[in-house]
């Protein structure tokens, strides 16, 4: 009998899910199949490429034809189908922006008095940065010029800073000249002007979940719907949710993600799968987004490659920023737009115009001396070195049940309480004792993760660190009385 591709896939699929073959069985060759089916191997090769796309088979260049871990990537499905379905209505998408900006509300409330411990914040300690190289850099270039401070800056951004940028991420595979670089006022500004140039007012953006906080106000304030997709920790981004979502929902106009060292779960891309993620976006005809302000911190021997590495058509806006690896203070960040450089620019000029001139020349004569490689390392070593304590801390002072994630490489842990807390409300009672963390429902549009927190730990590990910690696990152990709907209260 002579089975369209459509009827033969039905077929195949049916003895996958009765597990006739089993999750990493190799499927037979395409042209035995054909044979043993009495098809075409073009019949066979659409319906191989269709059980692909449904999640049922994975083909391996050079190597065949395998069975896909369907379950899993049916359940990725059914949770892009609900974040799908939370974008679509226009109230519960204002009132999940609304409830959001609630969140931020009450955080930027809390941890705006006086605190012994403020570890909401995803800033390393000052004392890890080169302040006293920056600051002999930056007398040195008053004396040489007095009137720096009265000229007005204007441009892209100081060349000597660009051709220094160029240097250093040239050795991680991106490679620009400084008329495609615009530097820009910190990582949020490239952000903002990166989704402004590919974005309207109501267009759909997707982004990971969990997600940075910051990205989600973006959306908010520029009027952009925000579908989420699961992001698998050790991993990124699940690339099968991401394809998913953007064959079900055509008008995602651009994808968010941190590839390397993502935020909060510090997880990080491997090259085949960052190769992948370009090759989604541009068969869906979309912009990617790249932040890879974290790229310099990641805990590998060498700088991972962005995906920006691999992009030959343009497509990717490449996102970095001196803030967490150089200088928190001087708010310089840099934007690589391809095909959307000339709208940067123009959204830029429109914005803030400019980025001062004098924190340009301090960082581009600190990365010209060759120190840079060397303070990284060094960072490298000192954010490492807090992780296991930490973790070891919270461990042992905190109820049992509690999962402990984040970065290899430290500055944050990614912590997971007793399905029953909620963290804003513990934020509340920790906030009172003089310590912050970042409650883990600001991490998504939708209040998810709300039994999570992210807990800043890129500091020196000192007793001051270690009783905080132990402060936090008393002060949940203390209050786990439920309340009616399962949350605990803190008092």
């Amino acid at each position: 009998m002579q089975h369209s591709y459509v009827q033969l896939a039905k077929l195949l699929k049916l003895d996958i899910r009765r597990q006739r073959y089993q999750v990493g069985d190799r499927l037979p060759s395409v042209r035995l199949y054909a044979a043993s089916q009495g098809v075409s191997v073009s019949t066979v090769m659409r319906c191989y490429r269709h059980l692909e796309g449904e999640g049922y088979v994975e083909i391996r260049a050079k190597s065949g034809m395998y069975v896909a871990d369907w379950t899993a990537q049916q359940r990725a499905r059914r949770t892009i189908d609900a974040s799908i379905d939370a974008v679509s209505p226009p109230a519960v998408q204002y009132e999940q922006l609304a409830s959001l900006q609630h969140r931020m509300t009450q955080l930027y409330v809390l941890t705006s008095q006086p605190l012994t411990l403020a570890l909401h914040l995803a800033t390393a300690a000052p004392q890890w940065y080169p302040c006293d190289a920056f600051a002999r850099i930056g007398q040195r270039l008053l004396r040489r010029d007095p009137l720096a401070f009265g000229a007005y800056a204007t441009g892209t951004g100081l060349l000597a800073l660009k051709t220094a940028l160029i240097g250093h991420l040239a050795r991680c595979g991106v490679d620009f000249s400084p008329s495609d670089l615009l530097v820009t006022s910190g990582a949020t500004e490239a952000l903002q002007i990166a989704l402004r140039a590919v974005t309207r007012p109501g267009d759909t953006v997707a982004v990971e979940s969990p997600v940075y906080f910051g990205i989600l106000q973006m959306a908010e304030h520029l009027g952009l719907k925000v579908l989420e997709v699961p992001c698998i920790a050790g991993q990124g981004i699940s690339l099968e949710a991401l394809e998913y979502a953007l064959e079900q929902h055509g008008s995602v106009r651009a994808v968010v993600a941190m590839p390397s060292f993502q935020n909060p779960l510090g997880s990080g891309m491997s090259d085949a799968a960052k190769r992948r993620l370009l090759g989604i976006v541009e068969r869906h005809d979309a912009a990617l987004i790249e932040d890879d302000v974290f790229g310099d911190l990641a805990p590998t021997p060498e700088r991972p490659r962005p995906v920006k590495a691999w992009d030959r058509t343009g497509r990717v806006i490449y996102c970095g920023s001196a803030s967490k690896s150089m200088a928190p203070a001087t708010r310089v960040g840099w934007v690589v737009g391809g095909r959307y450089q000339r709208q940067l620019e123009s959204l830029k000029l429109s914005n803030s115009l400019a980025t001062p001139l004098f924190v340009q020349a301090v960082l581009a004569e600190f990365m010209e001396s060759g120190a840079l490689p060397s303070h990284l390392r060094k960072l490298r070593e000192r954010l490492a070195a807090t992780v296991e304590p930490a973790t070891k801390a919270v461990l042992q002072h905190f109820p049992m049940g509690t999962r402990v994630g984040g970065p290899p490489g430290g500055w944050w842990l990614w912590i997971a309480l007793p399905e029953a807390f909620d963290t804003m409300v513990l934020l509340h009672a920790a906030a009172r004792r003089g310590i912050a963390f970042t409650p883990g429902a600001l991490f998504s549009a939708t209040g998810k993760f709300a039994n999570h927190l992210r807990l800043n730990v890129a500091r020196p590990w000192d007793r001051e660190l270690e009783h905080g910690i132990k402060t936090l696990g008393q002060l949940i152990k203390a209050h786990q009385d439920r309340i009616p709907g399962g949350v605990v209260r803190f008092q």
